[in-house]
């Protein structure tokens, strides 16, 4: 692992492997980027894989106290400007993709070659006119209990939402799926994890999404048992040059529960951004496996 010492005072850590066209990972809320290992083993003899974890996550320092969900893409914005990074595809998995809309919002200037989501949706909270999101409500306090089991019990929360990843929680277990995902999880810090949450409810990108005119895929799984399979068409309907992309085997978690595939159909995206003359065979990877 790497750091940075951000201009918010976060230490942010990453990882930094391979070379070649950038690929940047940003993982979801609770979890951390060694949720990407599979990526790294399958991508990173053909790209620059890029995975922070982000403020409150991982090795990362807190979130902090009085920051706003622009903190996170403030890390992002500031760590592609500190390794020099042209032609960036963005990979942004669940909140991360959250994270990378801000981004785009925000960080204009910067040299975003394309952009991936996985499984998220641009509000979290449902209205009269959005039902695609996890529930009806105004703000955060729709979440109260579970931001108070935050507080009091954090690994008995963490054993609530890692089992709602996955599509299939007894295979999960079996490949080491769950394990991996449940220590990520319980390396955060509890008190970032409660001010993120509040801060991601309040977010809402419905908006923006049709100003982000660039190369996109927009990733789902569809046995995902946090979002409705609409969502992802939605998203790819409002942003001008996106596709979607169904993975019938998986969750809420396509790139730890078919790996290959997602390696895959992410290196061909890559490709039909910016070519390599030097066409690799992907490694194959196991589930579970480590970077």
């Amino acid at each position: 692992m790497k750091e940075h010492k951000q201009s918010s005072g976060v230490q942010l850590a990453y990882q930094d492997q391979g070379s070649g066209t950038p690929i940047l990972l940003v993982h979801g809320w609770g979890v951390s980027g060694g949720l990407f290992a599979p990526q790294f083993d399958g991508l990173s003899d053909r790209y620059r894989v890029i995975a922070p974890d982000l403020p409150g996550h991982g090795l990362s320092g807190p979130f902090p106290e009085k920051g706003r969900f622009s903190v996170l893409s403030d890390c992002l914005a500031e760590l592609i400007l500190e390794l020099r990074l042209a032609s960036v595809v963005l990979v942004g998995w669940s909140m991360g993709a959250m994270v990378c809309w801000d981004l785009l919002r925000r960080f204009p200037q910067l040299d975003i070659a394309g952009v991936v989501t996985v499984d998220m949706v641009p509000r979290l909270l449902n209205g009269a006119e959005w039902s695609y999101g996890l529930r009806a409500g105004e703000d955060h306090h729709v979440f109260d209990r579970h931001l108070a089991m935050m507080r009091s019990d954090w690994p008995a929360f963490t054993d609530l939402f890692i089992s709602r990843i996955f599509a299939d929680e007894a295979t999960a277990k079996k490949s080491g799926l769950m394990a991996m995902a449940q220590k990520a999880a319980l390396g955060n810090h509890p008190e970032s994890m409660e001010r993120i949450w509040m801060e991601m409810v309040e977010q809402d990108f419905n908006e923006e999404l049709s100003g982000f005119d660039l190369p996109a895929l927009v990733i789902s799984g569809q046995k995902s048992r946090l979002y409705k399979e609409p969502a992802s068409q939605w998203v790819a309907e409002i942003m001008p040059q996106a596709k979607t992309v169904e993975f019938s085997e998986s969750g809420h978690a396509p790139n730890l529960e078919e790996p290959e595939k997602f390696n895959q159909l992410l290196s061909d995206f890559v490709d039909s951004i910016n070519p390599s003359p030097a066409q690799k065979l992907i490694r194959p990877v196991s589930a579970g496996s480590q970077s």
